[in-house]
């Protein structure tokens, strides 16, 4: 949009703290980035005026709209910015309440309700740090609370104290007395990131955090989840407003009560926005904190907690272990992003053991699971028992939900006009595309898992199958994995790992090359169970439960081989049990 420039200089003049911070954020990437004090000086040095000059610069260098949407999302008022009359989107409406009914949740301290909370992950809820605490700031708690967080399918799940992430109140907010001005509460946001002890809300979903915070300015639409007095009320509906004085602090006209606090905030796009608070001193209206004071400082976290780059079990369960398979992890990370040279995964043997093959399947279902359903498996078995490739495919992926139109052929290209190659091309083309029209109406990303026997498979499957993932290597809305069938020609580049793939170039499969495991691999494993269960990995016990797991077995070139993994894990299993009953006691 078109910024007044008149009014952008009054801002920096009567906000130039925020002003710095919204020409921080917007050079994050700049060597020397512009600040108030550099403009400062060169103004001085041309005889103008410091604020006039920082427009100026700006102007010059293309990023005046990026200061003014920066500014706006720290919550200084623009003219023309607020949000005015409008019109509701009713299927994105339809869509927020259906997931909004899953990600909420009510947060117990010691076996009491105490406000509310959204799940952010399949294993984080985001709260307000008030809410899980039973003292005001700069007190140690001995011992800590025990805090709960009820999902929206009743179950209850222990969470980590202290937070993963937590930033307390003021001192007087603790009190409930709103700040005054901004440096009442400075670097005190009050927000807590709960990490659950076992990662139990995958099948629930959780709210996507934008990747930069919304502007959170007066007269906006919002939209709050919360537990007011611990009941379930509906969506509160209300509008924004400014507090005098203060620019890190909202005002709502939601009604609530105790328990609301934690409360997640949406906007009219239904994006979060905020967390609400309190009440303001008088009570008449709530109090919220904008997501630009925290979202950076959590984002990495929940990220981390969606897509993970390390995985030591599967299905929640500490007992079924991933072992050796950091180059799968991280390459499903990867290749999970929206913008990426990484399209999935080949999984090549270095011997005829199909040992991991399935399993891969496994992991990869696993970590999609954490995605709350953005990213979902369609798995498809290659073979000539599939006389239909493309048709069998096609019915795969509706039975998951997406409705599949494929286009007509041009002409010239069918079976009885062209070469097979052409033909087989031709059409795996087409499905590819409808799949990835059907995936993005939805917002949803399709990964095909391809496996199936290691003997000869017909001329038409193996065309059809080279065609279908040529092409999805070139769509947004499609991965592949593509387990053994190390005969099948495949386009598009090999990449060893996924740090090769940065930067620009064409897209392609990180290569995963099975060929049983390392004492390396089993360490690491146990390294991570230890410090996820117990918060602590002794280097000694590690090596000396590697030593009982892996006795009498001989490696070949330091690796062992992947039909023994099932004994070394039922032999870690008393290990297991142990940093378990650890991890529980208080």
């Amino acid at each position: 949009m078109s910024w007044d420039e008149a009014e952008l200089i009054e801002i920096i003049k009567t906000h130039p703290a925020v002003a710095d911070e919204a020409l921080a954020a917007i050079q994050q990437d700049v060597a020397n980035p512009l600040n108030l004090a550099s403009i400062g000086a060169v103004a001085a040095f041309l005889g103008k005026d410091a604020a006039e000059q920082c427009i100026i610069q700006l102007r010059g260098l293309e990023l005046l709209d990026a200061f003014g949407e920066a500014l706006r999302a720290r919550g200084v008022e623009i003219d023309g910015t607020a949000a005015g009359a409008g019109r509701i989107n009713i299927e994105g409406m339809h869509h927020f309440l259906e997931r909004a009914k899953s990600f909420r949740c009510r947060i117990e301290v010691d076996n009491r309700f105490a406000g509310s909370g959204c799940l952010v992950g399949p294993g984080l809820v985001l709260t307000t740090w008030h809410v899980v605490r039973r003292e005001g700031p700069g007190i140690v708690e001995s011992p800590p609370p025990q805090v709960t967080v009820v999902l929206s399918d009743k179950s209850t799940h222990e969470a980590a104290i202290p937070p993963s992430f937590e930033s307390p109140c003021g001192a007087d907010e603790w009190k409930s007395i709103a700040p005054r001005q901004d440096a009442d509460v400075l670097n005190r946001h009050d927000v807590a990131l709960l990490t659950l002890r076992k990662p139990a809300a995958r099948h629930l979903g959780f709210v996507r955090m934008p990747p930069t915070a919304p502007p959170a300015t007066s007269r906006m639409k919002l939209y709050l989840l919360d537990f007011p007095a611990g009941v379930d009320e509906g969506l509160g509906d209300g509008t924004t407003w400014k507090i005098r004085g203060v620019s890190v602090r909202l005002r709502h006209d939601v009604k609530t009560a105790g328990g609301s606090s934690g409360g997640a905030c949406f906007n009219d796009r239904f994006e979060f926005f905020g967390l609400h608070q309190g009440k303001t001193d008088k009570g008449k209206y709530g109090r919220f904190v904008p997501a630009y004071l925290f979202l950076d400082a959590v984002a990495g976290l929940i990220q981390k907690d969606i897509s993970p780059t390390e995985l030591w079990h599967l299905d929640g369960r500490s007992d079924r272990l991933v072992i050796g398979r950091d180059l799968f992890v991280r390459s499903v990370a990867e290749a999970s992003k929206s913008s990426t040279r990484v399209r999935g995964i080949r999984v090549k043997r270095t011997d005829d053991d199909e040992t991991g093959l399935g399993f891969s399947y496994r992991i990869l279902d696993e970590l999609l699971l954490r995605q709350g359903g953005a990213q979902f498996a369609v798995r498809v078995p290659v073979g000539d028992a599939v006389p239909d490739l493309m048709l069998d495919i096609t019915q795969r992926v509706e039975a998951s939900g997406l409705a599949v139109i494929e286009p007509p052929s041009p002409g010239g290209v069918d079976p009885v006009q062209a070469a097979p190659e052409a033909a087989a091309r031709d059409r795996a083309a087409r499905l590819a595309l409808a799949v990835n029209e059907a995936a993005s109406k939805l917002g949803r990303t399709v990964w095909f898992f391809f496996d199936g026997p290691s003997g000869r498979m017909s001329d038409p499957v193996r065309l059809h199958l080279e065609g279908f993932i040529a092409a999805c290597l070139t769509l947004p809305q499609v991965r592949v994995v593509v387990a053994g069938l190390e005969t099948v020609r495949l386009g598009g580049l090999e990449f060893a790992t996924p740090d090769v793939a940065g930067g620009d170039g064409p897209a392609g499969l990180v290569v995963d090359y099975l060929g049983g495991f390392t004492r390396a691999d089993l360490k690491d494993c146990l390294t991570r169970a230890a410090t996820e269960l117990t918060e602590a990995a002794d280097p000694v016990v590690i090596n000396s439960q590697a030593d009982i797991a892996l006795q009498g077995f001989v490696p070949f070139n330091e690796r062992y081989a992947a039909k023994d993994l099932g004994t070394v894990v039922d032999r870690l299993q008393p290990y297991l049990t142990l940093l378990r009953a650890l991890g529980e006691t208080p």
